[in-house]
């Protein structure tokens, strides 16, 4: 699942002892209290907070990042060999089911994971296999889908952050009148257009009413609300980038940074690359109203979690739950946060950063999901695959809003039953 930029991985094995050298060694600490970590994030952030947690408690830790798309086979490979890791980076849920459903993971509970008791049940379902109800790891950080704008640009033209949906098209509006490229989006990429269509339009269905009703079999995919839903993502195309057919992920963010477009639908994990790139530049942040002026929603969902070995015992296994306790710490969340720019799953963690303070906020006070990769992910073919596919043939006039949701409730049903 392509979800962010961070989850572009290194070479396997290119960030080992050597990328956390300043973590120690085994021979500074005691030779069994070695811990083996394996991921698919490579950033420097990353690599600092083991380091910290390494030296502060006198652990050697090995980290080893690999390629995103190469994680989970590499994985499974070495989970089946004696020099798999100790703990492991796991993906969120339909995508958890790969790479636990060998057993070589092992499954936790409040007693051997306290941390879990400082996460809501929502994040914990993250890390829930839907199989048998147990949960495998502790959820690391959330994300959530907003609309990342450049103040100073719409200053320029004296245009201010909607509050209505009315005036966010509008100034959809008034930046095309001045010339301005209102949205950098694109649909190349089409693991995008599902985050997309819920950051844009998840209010239209309810959020989360939508999933709660098709798991009960009162409704399903061919749901007015979610063509309806649909047809508004297919509506705001005309606010992208000429030739939006052909533009990519990484075009679309290029767009923004340079200042050629006004206003970034995405994700939360592109604010620090922003605020990298486009220093000097004052930046905001707002969650799209709700098309029909009711409560305004916050997509996010959790985007991973880390578990460990089934095959640990003693020592590496006391060793292996201290780690996983202090990913549920609020010391880890405050890291998370102030760190690496992203939603803590821990309760009670306030961002420093002004903007992300705005994201937590609004996905505390009014969650909404990522309705297929939360829900729908569990069998195959996914429904976030389904929706890739077919979101992006309504974007180029293929098929209609409707008949997406066709395609979507078709291939689900070959494994989907509701459950009334």
């Amino acid at each position: 699942m392509k979800k962010t930029t961070a989850m572009v991985g290194i070479t396997a094995l290119a960030l080992s002892l050597t990328a956390c050298a300043g973590v120690g060694t085994a021979e500074e600490a005691n030779d069994e209290n070695t811990l083996t970590i394996w991921g698919w994030r490579g950033d420097a952030p990353w690599v600092e907070m083991l380091e910290g947690y390494g030296a502060d408690n006198g652990v050697a830790i090995e980290y080893s990042s690999f390629k995103g798309e190469e994680y989970n086979s590499v994985l499974q490979n070495g989970l089946s060999s004696s020099s798999g890791p100790d703990i492991v980076m796991l993906r969120s849920y339909g995508g958890l089911s790969t790479l636990v459903a060998g057993g070589q993971i092992a499954a936790l509970d409040e007693a051997s994971s306290p941390a879990l008791a400082n996460m809501s049940e929502a994040a914990i379902d993250g890390a829930r296999m839907s199989a048998d109800g147990k949960v495998y790891g502790v959820p690391f950080q959330i994300v959530t889908g907003n609309i990342i704008y450049n103040a100073d640009l719409l200053a320029e033209h004296d245009l201010t952050e909607p509050t209505t949906w009315e005036e966010f098209v509008e100034l959809n509006d008034a930046l095309l009148e001045v010339g301005v490229t209102p949205m950098a989006a694109g649909v190349l990429d089409s693991w995008i257009l599902p985050i997309y269509r819920d950051l844009f339009a998840g209010s239209v269905y309810g959020g989360a009413e939508l999933a709660e009703a098709i798991a009960a079999g009162d409704t399903d995919f061919t749901d007015p609300g979610y063509a309806e839903a649909n047809e508004v993502l297919l509506k705001l195309a005309k606010y992208f980038p000429k030739g939006f057919e052909g533009l990519n992920y990484e075009d679309a963010k290029s767009l923004f940074a340079s200042g050629q477009a006004a206003m970034y639908p995405g994700g939360i994990w592109e604010l620090a690359t922003f605020q990298e790139s486009m220093q000097g530049t004052e930046l905001g942040l707002f969650d799209v109203p709700a098309v029909d002026g009711g409560e305004t929603l916050t997509m996010g969902y959790v985007d991973g979690s880390f578990g460990m070995s089934a095959a640990l015992e003693g020592d590496s296994k006391a060793a292996a739950e201290d780690f996983l306790e202090w990913v549920g710490s609020a010391e880890f969340g405050q890291l998370i946060a102030d760190d690496l720019l992203s939603l803590p799953v821990v309760e009670g963690v306030v961002p420093s950063d002004e903007l992300l303070a705005v994201a937590a906020e609004g996905f505390q006070a009014h969650p909404a999901p990522y309705l297929t990769y939360v829900h729908f992910d569990n069998g195959t073919p996914s429904g976030t695959t389904l929706e890739y596919d077919n979101l992006q043939k309504m974007m180029i006039g293929s098929i209609s809003p409707a008949e997406v949701g066709v395609a979507v409730q078709t291939g689900i049903s070959q494994w989907f039953t509701p459950s009334p």
